[in-house]
């Protein structure tokens, strides 16, 4: 009799596990299984975690918290790639306010909607009760308290916990600040993937034959006045704008907003420009070489004619989220685009208006107009000298602290990029969507 007594009681034993395990099963595929990934993450085996992480999105796909664990690991492997797609998967989730979800019990392929309150609350699972003679074959700490979620349902305005086990929770949308946090991080996940593709800088120059040109223009700025007459000796420039690759690999960082090997690098202060020729063996054009060179022998506002098309260059568009932009005109890029994508102007030479405005030799004198008293023959504009200074070291008064940067550029509207319009910034400021090209004398 005891015999079959033991064997009932071994019975329901397993009857019990047939239909309680799955429900606990269930929970490990996506919150046991989450957390042993993070285990072996925190515990530098990325290789587990990585098999872990997948194992969860093949059965919760638009788990954003699983999708960055997962991109976190592949940056670890130095799987740069699979990493920002990753990373796109997630900022291509609607943004959430609050903590929106979506509610499932398991088994049901509709889901309620509810915001979460709590994540993990540990509580004693009362809807399930478990016979006195099973119970002993079962730790006395899996009756104990269990993890739930607390939601709030919106339908039913009330309050519940849901034991993890049997319900799966889903985010609808992300949080702006994980957005703002991704964003930031597949900006240097872009960058750790030039980094591992180390190119040597090969910066292509074009020959400028000595010549003179009418420099300035009576129709634009005040500061373009007067127009007057300069003769330049031959230089070589930069056929392209300074990409990223090339910058990233001779200064070891890049502070560019819109990370690309082949993008132009920009938000670089005029020193950062300067000592990246220097190590090139090159210099900043001067002001008057880069107006010769851009306007390409041309005597029109723009090296192309007088009229914008999206066809010439890259400038605030209607893609612009800026108030300068030009409604009318779509030119295909939203920010910067790769170098040489426009059209080059008639000396060969890419980009020379928009896509980023360029860093030139001359400082500009607040308090003076240097085109009253330039030199006709190479002129350097005021104070050359100081181009050897650095830091601090070249601040003086106020009128002295601007260089000149030329060309306009992505977000800057379309008269900035005439061939006679000047800007100015601080030496040491990294003005949004600047960039530069370097030029060598020809001895």
């Amino acid at each position: 009799m005891k015999f079959i007594f033991k064997e009932i009681k071994i019975f329901a034993l397993q009857l019990f596990l047939i239909l309680f395990l799955p429900a606990v099963l269930y929970a490990q595929d996506l919150n046991e299984v989450f957390a042993i990934g993070e285990k072996n993450f925190a515990s530098g085996k990325y290789l587990e975690a990585e098999k872990y992480f997948s194992e969860v999105l093949e059965k919760d796909p638009d788990n954003y918290k699983v999708l960055r664990a997962q991109a976190d690991t592949k940056i670890k492997l130095k799987k740069f790639k699979e990493a920002e797609e990753l990373l796109n998967r997630i900022l291509a989730m609607p943004e959430s306010r609050g903590r929106n979800i979506l509610v499932f019990e398991k088994g049901s392929a509709e889901g309620r909607k509810a915001e979460l309150v709590d994540e993990t609350v540990m509580v004693l699972d009362e809807s399930s009760e478990v016979d006195e003679d099973i119970s002993q074959f079962v730790k006395d700490d899996a009756i104990g308290p269990v993890p739930h979620f607390r939601v709030y349902i919106l339908s039913s305005g009330k309050m519940e916990l849901l034991l993890k086990s049997k319900y799966k929770i889903k985010y609808h949308g992300i949080p702006t600040a994980t957005r703002e946090l991704v964003s930031a991080l597949k900006s240097s996940v872009q960058k750790m993937a030039i980094s591992m593709n180390q190119e040597k800088p090969e910066e292509e120059m074009v020959l400028i034959e000595e010549g003179c040109f009418q420099m300035g223009s009576d129709s634009g700025n005040s500061d373009e006045r007067p127009v007057h007459k300069v003769c330049l000796s031959s230089f070589k420039i930069g056929k392209y704008e300074v990409r990223q690759k090339y910058f990233q690999n001779v200064m070891g960082y890049n502070l560019s907003q819109f990370p690309g090997a082949d993008l132009p690098v920009e938000s670089v202060a005029w020193e950062h420009a300067r000592d990246y020729c220097k190590k090139q063996g090159y210099r900043l054009p001067t002001e008057a070489e880069w107006e010769y060179a851009a306007r390409g022998g041309t005597k029109t506002e723009y090296y192309w004619g007088n009229e914008i098309t999206g066809e010439v260059a890259n400038f605030c568009d209607s893609e612009c989220d800026l108030n300068s932009r030009d409604a009318s005109i779509t030119d295909g890029f939203r920010h910067t685009s790769p170098v040489g994508s426009f059209p080059p102007n008639p000396f060969g030479l890419f980009d020379m208006a928009g896509n980023v405005s360029e860093w030139v030799f001359d400082w500009m004198p607040v308090d003076e107009n240097y085109y009253l008293m330039s030199p006709e023959k190479d002129p350097r504009g005021p104070r050359p000298e100081l181009d050897a200074c650095s830091g601090v070291k070249c601040v003086g008064s106020f009128s002295i602290t601007q260089k000149i940067n030329r060309g306009g550029s992505w977000n800057k509207k379309v008269s900035e990029m005439r061939s006679a319009n000047r800007m100015n910034s601080h030496f040491q400021l990294q003005p949004d969507g600047t960039g530069f090209r370097c030029a060598v004398s020809i001895k």
